[in-house]
């Protein structure tokens, strides 16, 4: 593995570099690149950032809005809980040698599903679950919470063997409803569309 000891913040802004700066071709210099494989440093002072650790994944998305899978390698901590943090790359590297300097946005955690407010979700025997209103009709829907913070969640329908699980008898779950995109539910007794 590289030495990656000499980098901090000092370093990283000293280096005066624009962003997107292309590395000019000279007579007098070459550079050995190993196109399988780089790595890139980042300044990070985010939450996620300040408690990752060596050997986590994320995902980082590239300017030409490829995204391409990482691990973390190194992590200098820094001052006022900002950290230095250097990612592995080894897809789309050819992207990445010709720059310095360019601006990625690293996702953490990644989830697909229907976003819904919190209010919306009820529980019941440690299931969680949400009122649809259709055609003036309420259906009770069981959600799976993929992720959730102070104010939204990620979810998603239950398959029929998940809810097996979850002590479901076979008959309701023939007749189950799912939720859908566009559905109309009920936050804490109010329609919301």
């Amino acid at each position: 593995m590289t030495d990656f000891s000499y980098l901090s913040t000092e370093f990283l802004e000293g280096l005066d570099t624009k962003s997107s700066a292309i590395i000019s071709t000279s007579t007098e210099k070459g550079k050995v690149i190993n196109n399988f494989e780089c790595y890139l440093a980042c300044l990070m002072d985010t939450e996620k950032a300040s408690t990752a650790k060596v050997g986590d994944k994320a995902t980082l998305r590239l300017p030409s809005s490829n995204e391409v899978s990482t691990e973390v390698v190194y992590i200098v901590e820094e001052e006022a809980n900002q950290r230095v943090i250097v990612f592995k790359i080894t897809d789309c590297v050819e992207e990445l040698i010709e720059y310095r300097q360019i601006y990625v946005d690293v996702i953490w955690w990644s989830y697909r599903g229907l976003k819904l407010s919190n209010s919306a979700i009820l529980e019941e025997n440690d299931r969680s679950y949400v009122e649809r209103v259709k055609a003036g009709y309420t259906d009770k829907i069981y959600v799976k919470i993929l992720r959730q913070n102070d104010t939204y969640s990620i979810v998603e329908n239950y398959t029929d063997e998940e809810l097996v699980d979850l002590g479901l008898d076979s008959e309701w779950i023939k007749n189950r409803k799912e939720l859908n995109v566009y559905d109309e539910i009920l936050l804490h007794g109010q329609k919301k569309m």
